[in-house]
């Protein structure tokens, strides 16, 4: 199989996953935030969600990246393009590794706050955050700790 052939093969692959994988991670991770500041009774929380968000920019340049692979006679990304590989690696990294430690102090934070944390199954769920106790049983279908109140 040509050397060319498999290249376009490989940028038509990445071009069509990419873009569904990064809505989908988007779409998700976008609700779990905004659920954070809506101001209602309760909100649902994962803190894997922060780093998740916070690679999104280097996805959608890899995306054009690849994208750019298109335009190019031999199908290898334009070298205008990847130029800023460093410079968005040290973007991303900066990004990454703080959002890391807010979502663990930010579960920290909430347990010293009036929020109430609910029981939900498995070790990889967030956790639903409320104001009464009692929403609890609504939200999970779990009991509530303690009286419920």
């Amino acid at each position: 199989m040509d050397i060319r052939f498999k290249r376009l093969l490989m940028i038509i692959a990445v071009s069509i996953s990419l873009p569904i994988v990064t809505i989908f991670i988007a779409r998700l991770c976008l609700a779990d935030v905004m659920s954070l500041f809506s101001h209602r009774d309760f909100f649902y929380l994962n803190w894997r969600v922060f780093p998740i968000l916070s690679s999104l920019p280097f996805i959608i340049y890899m995306e054009v990246v690849f994208i750019s692979g298109f335009f190019t006679k031999d199908h290898i990304a334009h070298p205008g393009i990847t130029k800023y590989m460093t410079i968005m690696t040290f973007i991303t990294f900066v990004l990454f590794f703080p959002s890391v430690l807010i979502g663990p102090a930010l579960n920290i934070g909430l347990a010293f706050s009036s929020w109430h944390s609910c029981p939900v199954g498995g070790g990889f769920s967030g956790v639903y955050y409320v104001k009464h106790k009692s929403k609890c049983a609504t939200l999970t279908s779990a009991v509530p700790w303690g009286d419920g109140k």
